[in-house]
């Protein structure tokens, strides 16, 4: 025990000092309403100037704060889960690191700055996915490391453009629909909006504290934050591209957790469907409230991690959902708080998925009257529907395997006490200050109809109702076939691309087939192979080659 105790002291002892943070950033951000901006001028170069800009506002301070509330606990959860890992202490430093990275998105307006931690977040993600080195866990981070990189290509894009306009903070913006759009495509990488969105069950190869941390409050929720952040300078068109994808990444990922039967994923495709849900907000014009529900989701979520990821580490690695079950009687604390977390997930009344998921409903239906509002209503059953099927799979019936009958210690309750609780309360804490910042007109048969959709979703869960043709299974768990499009697809037509010119302009391939033609055209003679030969002799190279390096030299001196 005392082993056990030095070994993990270093990631304990961060656990404490994240815990300790989040609580002094969360009684600020209850004392406070004010914004605060300060500037430190670093370097001046003709007319732009580089400042280290740092801006709190209670926004800010509220999100850190949860942030901090969650690494604790996937730090005190890392200890058992990654018990007889030889380096358990560079994992803690590289979940700094990433903690870092979230804190400049956080809290630097100074676009430079930003892309540091944007670029950080994109490092550290991958460092983490690969963590155990194995083939599938490189792959994974491959797959994850280039999809956003595509994001960071349109940042930097986004850089140039804030140093020809010769200004850096993000809120000295006006109305610029190229900057918007170039940022939301950007943003759609990180947060996996369509159709960027095969990356994030790739990422599940990670350890499961990594995967309780990245979709929960960190990566994934960095895109919706910055378009949170950036939402003023969006034109009407541009609310209506994040709005499409929303909805398609909702549905996608939505009837693909209801297809899938990896434990681990399902979790994934929920946070994929939760993600489109905010990118609907955000189309709505309410990014306080998609930061509502983006608040409310990583306390709950992280919590259904590390449940899911406790009971897999206990099972002897088995992810099937039919392998997972019986786990009311083998650990009673354990199954509470998935059941506290998954009726948060499908928005159960008075926890607190309910309190911003009802806000969203209620605006989306005060603001518009067209097919988005049905479409959003109609995604209800879908979302209970797949989170009681993980509840009653993992609850019911008997497990055969012994190794799945564990203790509760101590550590796996400290790091689950801040997200229970906060999966209860603190949407009920926070919703009075984001209802007063709404303009809805209360419509209770709303609420009627929200709560039978959701028990419709509960009953057909509760029915086992599957869905037996194999190929709208296998249309919906490959995420709308956005999975292999953005693997397999691009893989073999640039494989076969590459092969093909390899084979034109390196194996005589396009000799071959001038050769041919000459032949054709004239049986007789060569003439087009004896006008290859002679152009490809090295005098008339060099001499080509000179002729054209004098007319660029000329053109570039005039």
């Amino acid at each position: 025990m005392l082993e056990y105790n030095v070994k993990y002291n270093f990631p304990y002892t961060c656990s404490n000092l994240f815990f300790f943070l989040s609580i002094i950033f969360f009684c600020l951000f209850l004392i406070s309403d004010n914004s605060y901006l300060i500037t430190i001028n670093i370097l001046d170069i003709n007319s732009v100037s580089l400042d280290l800009s740092f801006f709190v506002d209670w926004i800010s301070l509220l999100f850190f704060s949860v942030l901090c509330t969650i690494v604790s606990c996937v730090l005190k959860f890392s200890c058992i889960y990654m018990e007889y890992d030889s380096f358990n202490e560079r994992f803690t430093w590289i979940v700094i690191s990433f903690v870092f990275s979230m804190f400049c998105l956080i809290f630097f307006p100074h676009f430079f700055f930003l892309l540091v931690g944007w670029d950080g977040l994109g490092i550290t993600s991958f460092l983490l996915v690969i963590y155990y080195l194995s083939d599938s866990s490189w792959a994974a981070g491959m797959k994850t490391y280039l999809i956003n990189r595509v994001g960071d290509s349109f940042f930097i894009i986004g850089l140039v453009l804030f140093l020809h306009n010769g200004y850096w903070d993000i809120n000295s913006v006006s109305n610029n629909w190229l900057l918007g759009l170039i940022i939301v495509l950007g943003c759609f990488t990180k947060s996996a909006q369509f159709p960027f969105s095969s990356w994030l069950p790739a990422a599940m190869a990670a350890p499961t504290p990594v995967s309780a941390l990245v979709h929960s409050s960190t990566l994934v929720t960095a895109g919706i934050y910055l378009m949170i952040r950036f939402s003023s300078i969006f034109p009407d068109w541009l609310f209506l591209i994040i709005g499409l994808s929303g909805m398609w990444t909702l549905y996608s990922a939505s009837l693909a957790a209801c297809c899938e039967y990896d434990g681990k994923k399902v979790v994934a495709y929920s946070t994929l469907s939760q993600l489109g849900l905010m990118g609907v907000a955000i189309s709505l014009n309410l990014p306080l409230i998609a930061f509502f529900h983006l608040i409310t989701h990583a306390m709950f979520k992280a919590l259904i991690f590390i449940c899911v990821g406790y009971l897999i580490n206990n099972s002897g690695h088995f992810q099937d959902l039919r392998s997972l079950n019986g786990l009311w009687s083998s650990s009673p604390l354990l199954s509470i708080t998935l059941i506290v977390s998954s009726l948060s997930l499908l928005g159960f009344p008075f926890f607190a998925g309910f309190f911003s998921k009802e806000l969203i409903l209620e605006n989306n239906i005060s603001i518009m009257n067209n097919v988005f509002q049905y479409l959003l209503i109609i995604s209800l059953p879908l979302t209970s529907y797949y989170s009681t099927r993980l509840l009653f799979n993992i609850l019911n019936g008997c497990n055969y395997n012994s190794v799945t009958s564990t203790n509760d210690e101590n550590i796996l309750f400290f790091s689950l006490l801040p997200l229970y609780l906060g999966s209860i309360g603190i949407g009920c804490i926070l919703y009075p200050k984001f209802y007063s910042l709404s303009s809805i007109l209360p419509c209770h048969w709303m609420k009627v109809i929200v709560l039978i959709l959701v028990f419709f979703g509960v009953c057909l869960s509760w029915n086992d109702v599957k869905i037996n043709n194999n190929s709208f299974i296998w249309f919906n768990s490959t995420i709308g076939f956005l999975v292999p499009f953005n693997s397999s697809f691009w893989n073999n037509s640039l494989s076969n691309t590459g092969s093909n010119l390899f084979y034109l302009l390196d194996q005589g391939g396009l000799s071959r087939i001038l050769f041919s033609l000459d032949n054709g055209i004239n049986s007789k003679g060569s003439w087009i192979n004896s006008s290859i030969a002679y152009f490809s002799s090295p005098n008339v190279k060099y001499y080509i080659g000179g002729l054209l390096g004098i007319c660029v030299l000329g053109g570039t001196i005039s």
